[in-house]
């Protein structure tokens, strides 16, 4: 079984216009009701999902970790206001990625692992905001700053053993096979603390083939432990998100894209996400069994920019925080969302970017939709 890909990389026609196909033939062989919860349980077997990754996933666990000191305030008001109604710790505001795939399986939303008293019958998150795909130590080798209360990958599966053991003991093989691990998306946080801390590109890049050997260590452990399916998700297109448009601007207008969006920063995203792709394939060859599937959040985004009144977004806030202050790209470090007085666009479900960095509930939903019918294919839930 070779490595699958979520959607081809959308940085050229030829690829948008394949996946597109792709989708096409899938949306005309299957019926309207397969994308339906029940459905995609039946065909799949998933019974539980396990996350692991950063603020992009988390929900609640940078919260209840002693000492955290976050610059995004998922704590309080207004995250969370459209779908939950009070903030969850979730870095939105409603859903996040996760939530929408455990409901394409009928699977309730995940609990933060920290949530002592929460169920976890269907899976649990071990995401925490800020948490890098390198141990501190690495970093700090490199004069790399890193919150003393970082979480990184390493951690997150000695949590990850640790529950399977007091939950499933030697049945978790059994428990896996049924079950989803998403791993990350990681490298977001290892290659942002490198960018705020004056590291230049050509000296990041040097540090993806460490990060990425990172994440296949990860999953590597995570099919030790037994799981069969694992859905591995790229980076962000980072010149496109509103906090690296105001922290690194440029007077050159070449240095943006038809898009509006830093190509440096871009092109960098892609390079990792095309050695994550290469590593996942050769891992695929050492573990036929396993399905080991590439999500493509990179392409994902770029298609809703491409595409905004299609998908319902404002076409003249496609670069613009719903939630903060200041500027072309309405964001500010000095006053993010969360803190006292700043309150958030009229209408979020217009708006691609919440805070800056981390995305809408209804950009959340656009990008599942977009991904998870691939990704019952690629993980043999099709018949």
């Amino acid at each position: 079984m070779r490595t699958s890909h979520l959607g081809a990389k959308h940085s050229s026609m030829a690829s948008l216009s394949l996946t597109q196909c792709s989708l096409f033939l899938l949306l005309i062989t299957l019926s309207a009701s397969f994308f339906s919860p029940s459905s995609a349980q039946t065909k799949c077997s998933i019974r539980s999902v396990y996350q692991l990754g950063d603020s992009l996933a988390d929900a609640g666990n940078v919260i209840r970790t002693p000492g955290a000191s976050i610059i995004f305030r998922a704590d309080r008001s207004p995250y969370g206001e459209t779908f939950f109604r009070r903030p969850t710790g979730r870095f939105s505001n409603g859903r996040v990625i996760t939530d929408f795939i455990s409901q394409s399986f009928k699977l309730s939303f995940l609990n933060a692992y920290l949530d002592r008293g929460a169920s976890f019958t269907q899976g649990v998150n071990f995401a925490v905001a800020g948490a890098t795909a390198l141990d501190t130590s690495f970093w700090a080798a490199r004069n790399i700053r890193l919150p003393t209360w970082n979480t990184p990958l390493s951690n997150q599966l000695g949590w990850f053993k640790t529950h399977l053991q007091s939950t499933c003991g030697s049945r978790c093989a059994e428990t896996l096979r049924n079950s989803l691990v998403i791993m990350g998306e990681w490298g977001g946080n290892d290659y942002y603390n490198c960018f705020f801390q004056r590291k230049q590109i050509p000296e990041v890049r040097t540090y993806v083939p460490f990060v990425v050997a990172g994440i296949m260590r990860g999953i590597k452990d995570v099919i030790q432990q037994g799981a069969t399916r694992v859905l591995v998700p790229s980076i962000y297109p980072l010149g496109c998100l509103p906090l690296y448009l105001t922290s690194f601007p440029d007077n050159n207008t070449s240095a943006y894209d038809n898009l509006g969006c830093l190509r440096n920063f871009n092109d960098f995203a892609a390079y990792h996400n095309r050695y994550l792709n290469r590593a996942l394939a050769n891992l695929q060859n050492q573990f036929p069994n396993v399905s080991i599937v590439y999500g493509d959040f990179y392409g994902a985004i770029l298609t809703l920019i491409r595409n905004p009144s299609s998908n319902g977004f404002n076409q003249n806030t496609l670069l613009t925080a719903c939630c903060g202050t200041g500027g072309r790209y309405n964001f500010n470090f000095g006053t993010v969302c969360g803190a006292a007085g700043i309150n958030p666009c009229s209408n979020p479900a217009k708006y691609l970017h919440w805070d800056g960095i981390h995305l809408t509930d209804e950009a959340h939903r656009r990008i599942t939709d977009i991904l998870v019918k691939d990704m019952l294919s690629n993980f043999r839930c099709v018949v």
